[in-house]
């Protein structure tokens, strides 16, 4: 964690430090180092200089006891809401399984939605674009005429994150154990920003009979299935396109081209491509915003969300993760809270869901590791796809990639080694997980789809406003 600096001690605590010989530069990766430094008294310090040179020693003393207290207690916190997720999560699978024989929850790329007495469910693939209508039927009933189908699917596009969250049985859980045993939660209100409604019109608030005419539509292209449960009764299941676009298979990245030019990240230019995609087209503010502020590429940025959750807003996997970027409260949530705030926080799922603060922490992390943790690596493209990776794996994974062992500074001189294409390639092939290598060769090859037209895969930093 960052200290704020000397010019906040106590005035009696700065004349000390005036009165003491010249600070040497300290080991930058110390928060205390420049104040350790500061209170060593010359060979030849007065008494007066001693005294004050001890008050000075023992004020940082207590200051480095106050932060591994906080960090302490930070980290016992987040193990405390870890278990309140899986406590919620399996609570509520369990009422589940009365009702389901398969049920199924949230993940990254699908979102689940289900009705108060669990015999509906809705489930949307963002990935494969597809909308799947489920309803358990009593022995005597009706089964789901197409105005009941209508019905759940206009209430299904045009419901909110802001209402999604409040009818997430599980969230809401989390939120309200979190918001009682928990004192260093952080937590947000959930915007009412769509969901669906991006993948099937082209207007952002669409009128109510475009409204209709998209269901009508959806409605036309049903197809029906039937089972029955381990109860005896029917399940009726009806799968529908979400909207007209089909879902894309992508290639996997085989070369990636040497940079021409690549001194660091940068903020892509404001004239954005036509053609980018509807989904992303609504974060386009808070993608240019965050990533800029981050001093990233908003390419990236976009990119590691389609690879991370589809442009999924109720992302969720069971680590756990949460929202567009699939934020880890414990890794991503504290690392880049400390960053923003000063003092790392517990994010809960509401600050998660919110839009905005989801970008924002995402893109503050791959600051982190792009400028903090890999900025051993002196190549800007090697270290962009070391970044890549340990934005899904962590950076000791990285360096056991290179050298067997989590020692990413032992693993600098053979990365610093290789060309760009050399690391990618050795990534790609020696990464501790199948997932991981996947995930490398993903980002990278969605990439170019949200670049400017002009634009190098990496430019300058200088370009940027």
């Amino acid at each position: 964690m960052r200290i704020s600096g000397i010019h906040q001690l106590v005035p009696s605590v700065l004349a000390v430090a005036l009165l003491l010989p010249a600070i040497q530069m300290a080991n930058a990766d110390d928060p205390f180092a420049e104040l350790e430094s500061a209170t060593a008294p010359s060979a030849k310090a007065a008494p007066e200089q001693e005294a004050a040179a001890d008050e000075f020693q023992a004020y940082m003393n207590s200051h480095r006891t106050e932060f591994d207290e906080y960090k302490t207690k930070l980290l016992a916190e987040y193990a405390a809401y870890s278990k309140i997720a899986t406590e919620e999560t399996e609570r509520y699978s369990a009422a589940l399984q009365k009702v389901w024989d398969e049920p199924q929850l949230s993940g990254p790329k699908v979102w689940v939605d289900y009705s108060g007495d669990l015999k509906e469910r809705n489930s949307v693939d963002f990935e494969k674009k597809a909308i799947t209508i489920s309803t358990v039927v009593e022995a005597d009933g009706k089964g789901v005429s197409d105005e009941r189908l209508g019905e759940r699917l206009r209430a299904l596009l045009t419901k909110n994150q802001a209402q999604a969250f409040s009818d997430d049985k599980i969230a809401q859980a989390i939120e309200k154990r979190s918001k009682a045993e928990l004192t260093m939660l952080q937590t947000a209100e959930v915007e009412p920003e769509p969901i669906l409604l991006p993948f099937v019109s082209e207007e952002a608030e669409p009128s109510q009979e475009k409204v209709d005419a998209i269901v009508s539509d959806l409605v036309a292209k049903q197809s029906r299935t039937e089972s029955t449960n381990k109860q005896g009764q029917r399940v009726v299941t009806i799968e529908v396109p979400l909207g007209p676009e089909a879902s894309e298979t992508e290639p996997e990245a085989k070369v990636v081209p040497e940079p021409k030019a690549a001194p660091a990240p940068r903020q892509m230019a404001d004239a954005r491509m036509n053609h980018l995609p509807k989904a992303a087209r609504v974060l386009e503010g808070d993608v240019n915003t965050f990533a800029k502020s981050a001093k990233m590429d908003a390419a990236l940025v976009y990119a590691i969300i389609e690879t991370e959750s589809a442009f999924n807003p109720m992302a969720k996997s069971p680590i756990p993760a949460y929202g567009l970027m699939q934020i880890v409260p414990g890794s991503a949530g504290i690392d880049a809270t400390e960053q923003l705030f000063g003092k790392g926080r517990v994010l809960a799922p509401s600050y998660l869901y919110t839009q905005d603060k989801n970008i924002e922490i995402g893109a503050t992390y791959l600051n982190i590791l792009y400028y903090r943790y890999l900025k051993g690596v002196n190549d800007p493209l090697s270290r962009l796809y070391c970044s890549i990776a340990a934005y899904n794996t962590g950076a000791g994974n990285v360096a056991k990639a290179f050298i067997g062992t989590t020692r990413l500074g032992a693993a600098l001189p053979k990365i610093n080694a290789l060309s760009p294409q050399q690391v990618y390639d050795h990534l790609v092939q020696n990464l501790p997980y199948e997932e991981t290598r996947h995930y490398l060769q993903r980002v990278v090859s969605r990439m170019d789809k949200y670049r400017t037209s002009d634009a190098p895969l990496i430019g300058s930093l200088a370009d940027v406003d």
